[in-house]
């Protein structure tokens, strides 16, 4: 029987401060995810070194030239992943996941009210894309 996967996906709203990003990084650490994927963490892509956090695994971005948006995912050393696209507004980004004979394709997306519309058609565009 294959592995499964235990993934964990949150809104953090923001982990420029440092105190909130240690005390998030520590408890997602406790909660024995193989991934954790994580909305909103306002790091621009210079930070990007704030969100090294190797408890959690290898980290992969999508992050933006302002402190706005964010998307990041964290995998367990052991798990085979792949990062095929991230986008430069920290929106989306898309990960693909061999398990045992399985191929994921992991997409960790942060959604604002605005244009959802042009977003969803351009991360379907995206998605099959990806997939062919």
């Amino acid at each position: 029987m294959e592995k499964e996967l235990k993934p964990l996906s949150i809104n953090v709203n923001g982990l420029n401060a440092v105190v909130k990003r240690k005390q998030i990084l520590s408890k997602l650490v406790k909660q024995y995810t193989d991934i954790v994927c994580l909305q909103e963490v306002h790091i621009k892509n210079q930070d990007k070194k704030y969100l090294e956090f190797n408890k959690l695994g290898k980290l992969h971005t999508a992050l933006a030239e302002k402190k706005k948006g964010g998307v990041v995912i964290y995998t367990r050393e052991e798990i085979e992943a792949k990062q095929i696209y991230a986008d430069i507004k920290g929106k989306i980004l898309i990960l693909e996941i061999k398990l045992g004979q399985r191929q994921i394709l992991l997409v960790n997306i942060y959604a604002s009210n605005k244009n959802q519309k042009e977003f969803y058609k351009k991360l379907h565009e995206r998605i099959v894309e990806t997939g062919q």
